[in-house]
């Protein structure tokens, strides 16, 4: 179990609660702690090596990115199941899995095994999707110090600050070839977006396909309109939105101008975000 202590709060309980539970089933099992980034993909590579039946991700969607990154890389089928820990748990809404360590028990026990297929931005593997825009923006500049302490609500106040200074710079986008314009971009592999929130109804984890928002207009006015459609599940049908399956995207704009894949930031424009050939074993409920 690789546990990242920076994910999110309450984080503790929960996972005694299931370390307990563990020890009551009669598993053994070896509690890895991260300190800096890259730490879970060497751990991802540690437990191949070391032959365990299970690695389990006790942190939040970057620390499930990292494990699948090293897993990825030793292009390994070693099992990965999920204890949700983090501030938007992304992947926990995607695959219906309950925060709680009774939930997580159970899926680890006798969860079912789905064959993921990753996307890739820049040398990463991603689960759920990358992007470009005013969300990258607010993880660049997010302050970690009160995200780890208050969670939600330290994007919510970057995504304040960035509302009021971004400005909305255009995107050219190709989509396997066909040409758009977009003021942001999000590469999806998931349905969900900034947590439980149904973005790309018809976007797969096991399908080698993307689906690609686009969001078309810039500014406050905007910005208020495509949130009130993510909130009440209506992105897809809401003005200014349109969404394009495909296999590859590239993605232009602002020299430098960040890009994020599965909350953190892996990158900077311009980029070209394709399907791996590399897949990843999953433990859902």
């Amino acid at each position: 179990m690789v546990f990242n202590p920076a994910a999110g709060r309450g984080r503790l309980r929960r996972l005694e609660a299931v370390l307990d539970g563990l020890g009551a089933l009669g598993c053994r099992y070896e509690l890895f702690r991260t300190a800096m980034p890259g730490d879970a993909e060497n751990a991802a590579r540690m437990a191949i090596d070391g032959g365990f039946d299970l690695l389990v991700a006790a942190g939040g969607d970057g620390t499930v990115n990292e494990l699948a990154n090293g897993l990825a890389a030793a292009d390994s089928q070693l099992p990965l199941a999920f204890l949700p820990l983090g501030t938007a748990n992304v992947l926990a809404a995607e695959i219906g899995l309950a925060a709680t360590p009774k939930a997580v028990l159970a899926m680890i026990g006798g969860g079912r095994r789905r064959s993921i297929r990753l996307g890739r931005v820049d040398g990463r593997h991603f689960l759920l999707m990358a992007s470009a825009g005013l969300d990258a923006a607010v993880v660049r500049h997010v302050d970690l110090v009160l995200k780890r302490h208050t969670g939600q609500l330290a994007y919510a106040v970057e995504a304040l600050r960035q509302t009021l200074a971004y400005d909305f710079p255009p995107f050219a986008v190709t989509i396997d070839g066909a040409a758009f314009e977009a003021r942001m971009v999000v590469v999806c592999k998931a349905r969900c977006y900034g947590g439980p929130f149904l973005a790309a109804p018809k976007a797969d984890l096991s399908e080698p396909r993307f689906e690609v928002i686009l969001l078309e207009d810039g500014g406050l006015k905007a910005l208020l309109r495509y949130g009130l459609g993510l909130v009440s599940g209506r992105l897809p049908v809401t003005a200014g939105v349109r969404i394009v399956p495909g296999r590859r995207v590239a993605i232009d704009g602002p020299l430098g101008a960040p890009v994020q894949a599965d909350g953190d930031l892996v990158a900077a424009l311009p980029i070209e975000a394709s399907l791996s050939d590399r897949s990843i074993t999953l433990v859902t409920p």
